[in-house]
């Protein structure tokens, strides 16, 4: 089901538009700091660790520095360093925050439909889209897509939590490096993008054909 033209979604700019705001955070409060001020952390994830350490800041980096230490371990090592301070997140959870940006504005012209997986699919090319397979087996295809994008992260992470715990074969050792977390963690956040966009969508946005979509709670695209 495919109309001669598409809606912009609003839902999908949304999405696109909170992520920014965060992203553009994440890069701004250490380039605004002076330097040295937020340097060697080494915290827990989901759990807060520096609150007395943000009391000193300004309300807005305090806010954002907040929220990567709840959210984030905050590694010296495993985070991006900009004018002699730590971004708020670990290079992996900042490439995340800049895949969801991907992730949701291609899908700002998806075509609504009541099947999360035909929402996603149906920005595929014509020709892809009606390929026997991918017709036949949409939700399938639509989980493989997501999938894919996620064993980056998990094969990256999973063999260098091996390596910590000595459990790799012949002694073999293994340490991420930023640039490979961010690329990974941006191929993870394209698919959270893409998986919280589709289902948005597909709840409440209005649909080409006229029919009501399936929590019509809001009115607009």
């Amino acid at each position: 089901m495919v109309g001669t033209s598409r809606y912009v979604h609003r839902t999908a700019l949304v999405i696109f538009a909170v992520d920014l705001v965060l992203v553009l955070s994440l890069f701004i409060a250490p380039a605004t700091l002076e330097p040295g001020t937020v340097i060697g952390l080494d915290g827990r994830a989901n759990a807060m660790d520096y609150q007395d350490t943000w009391k000193e800041l300004s309300p807005f980096h305090r806010l954002v520095y907040t929220f990567g230490d709840f959210n984030c371990h905050q590694m010296e090592r495993r985070s991006i360093v900009i004018n002699g301070n730590q971004m708020p997140v670990c290079a992996r959870d900042t490439g995340i925050f800049m895949g969801i940006l991907f992730g949701s504005i291609i899908l700002a012209r998806a075509v609504a439909d009541d099947s999360p997986a035909r929402t996603m699919l149906s920005i595929f090319p014509g020709g892809l889209r009606r390929n026997h397979l991918v017709k036949r087996h949409g939700g399938m295809t639509a989980a493989i897509m997501i999938i894919a994008l996620i064993v980056p992260t998990a094969l990256d992470g999973g063999i260098q939590m091996l390596s910590m715990i000595g459990a790799l074969p012949f002694g073999l050792s293994y340490e991420s490096t930023n640039p490979t977390r961010l690329v990974t963690g941006f191929s993870m956040g394209v698919a959270w993008g893409l998986l919280m966009t589709m289902l948005v969508i597909t709840l409440i946005s209005r649909r080409e054909d006229g029919e009501a979509p399936l929590l019509p709670i809001f009115r607009g695209r």
